[in-house]
């Protein structure tokens, strides 16, 4: 007999029920599956089914290393994961990599596999092992027994397909073979949104438009720029409004990085720290051989990657010269663009590079960039203020919050100024000084997202 109860049934003879001594069979109920399960189920068979063929026929350790590992993942899918139609595309690239795996290696004996092609496996294995670590994680947390199915968050299972995407495409780099479907094909397909890490232009942005532009046309043409400059001038802002250029934009499309550097000291920087920076910024969930992939990605595809705040690293009381010696090979590759903004005027060596001075603002753009936050002073008085502060943006921006936030007339302002220059404009080269503190504090607020740092 069936009882309907609203998109389900209990399934009559034979249900599907556990069965304990003493305890009646408990009977769960079953959903009726939709075409675009039924094809996640066939495709996760053929998946599984390919892996098992290409382990079969290969000999080598490593391969064999990889391609159990894949088959963990899908074997997890199929068994404990109740989502399973969320994983669709990262079984297509669990499939693609037997296919890819295979092709490289089934004809080649242990001892005649070149060097290239065992580093592209170790770096694969690498990552297939590390999504396979996560995936037994999440489900071991959750799953108590076959009956209770893990679900795992999109987001997460986006990053990892997103991780296999890129691990794929530099294999396939590598070894310069291609399956039915190219891997860096499947890569340019791949539509799937990403969390949105790139600061946007500053809204208010003035004075700026020569350094934009000479930054601008420089890494158009693959040439390395630094924009330089004290603490406070305008560096990041400059930065940001190159990477939202619409060239820019054109060029690199979404293999444009920015990575923030402000969140440590020189003392608490060494090489894996600013590896790993940048591997979190190009959204890898693995950092592993963090160097070798930071660079294929810089030579597979037009990259631009801005670095902010490059003292912290440039100037690093541990393996500066070690991380210099990396910017080195970051910048060797002839299809990516390096962006600095730093205070430091000492650079990586062995590069080219166009070194943009930033300067103070012109007097005009100091006051329309005061204007924009405080339009009721006049501009003779204005100028008088802000030529005080050497037309500085960041102590312009203090000034304009200052008097916004405390309701200040004109007067008030320059009285608070006379009272207040020591706490408002208390700037030095240390990030433990009060200005370069209330510049990270204000940039985070509300208030200061208009006209950034």
């Amino acid at each position: 007999m069936t009882t309907h109860r609203k998109n389900s049934v209990i399934l009559s003879s034979p249900e599907k029920s556990i069965t304990n001594s003493g305890i009646r069979p408990v009977t769960f109920l079953s959903t009726p599956q939709s075409p675009s399960h039924e094809r996640t189920i066939s495709t996760l068979n053929n998946a599984i089914q390919i892996i098992t063929v290409s382990s079969s026929a290969v000999s080598l350790p490593v391969v064999k290393g990889v391609l159990a590992s894949v088959a963990g993942i899908l074997n997890i899918i199929k068994t404990t994961i109740a989502n399973k139609d969320d994983f669709q595309e990262l079984v297509e690239q669990c499939q693609m990599i037997g296919l890819v795996v295979w092709r490289a290696t089934s004809a080649t004996p242990q001892h005649q596999l070149d060097g290239r092609i065992h580093r592209a496996l170790t770096n694969l294995t690498s990552s297939v092992d590390g999504i396979l670590k996560a995936v037994k994680a999440k489900t071991e947390k959750n799953v108590v027994s076959k009956a209770f199915h893990a679900t795992i968050d999109q987001n997460t299972i986006n990053k990892w397909k997103n991780e296999l995407i890129r691990f794929l495409t530099l294999f396939n780099t590598e070894v310069n073979i291609s399956t039915n479907l190219k891997v860096d094909e499947l890569l340019s397909m791949d539509v799937t949104e990403e969390p949105d890490i790139l600061p946007t232009r500053p809204r208010v942005f003035v004075g700026r438009s020569d350094l934009v532009q000479s930054a601008t046309h420089a890494l158009l043409k693959f040439h390395h720029v630094a924009l330089i400059g004290p603490g406070g001038i305008g560096k990041s802002s400059i930065a940001r409004a190159v990477l939202n250029d619409e060239a820019i934009v054109s060029k690199f499309q979404a293999k444009r990085y920015f990575v923030r550097f402000d969140d440590m000291d020189v003392t608490q920087v060494n090489l894996k720290t600013f590896l790993d920076h940048i591997m979190r910024a190009l959204d890898f969930a693995t950092p592993v051989n963090a160097y070798n992939v930071i660079t294929k990605t810089l030579s597979t595809s037009e990259t631009l990657l801005v670095l902010d705040n490059a003292e912290t690293f440039l100037d690093a009381t541990i393996d500066s010269g070690r991380i210099a010696d990396a910017i080195d090979g970051f910048g060797a590759q002839s299809i990516g663009a390096i962006l600095l903004t730093t205070r430091t005027t000492v650079l990586p060596p062995n590069m080219k590079w166009v070194r943009l001075q930033v300067p103070a603002l012109e007097e005009s753009a100091a006051c329309e960039a005061f204007h924009a936050y405080y339009p009721s002073i006049e501009t003779s008085i204005l100028i008088k203020l802000l030529s005080a502060v050497d037309f500085h943006p960041l102590s312009i921006n203090l000034l304009a919050q200052a008097a916004v936030q405390n309701e200040w007339s004109p007067q008030d302002l320059i009285t608070a100024w006379d009272h207040q220059r020591a706490t408002l404009l208390e700037a030095g080269d240390g990030k433990s000084q009060s200005l370069a503190v209330t510049i990270e504090t204000s940039l985070n607020s509300p208030s200061f997202l208009k006209l950034g740092n």
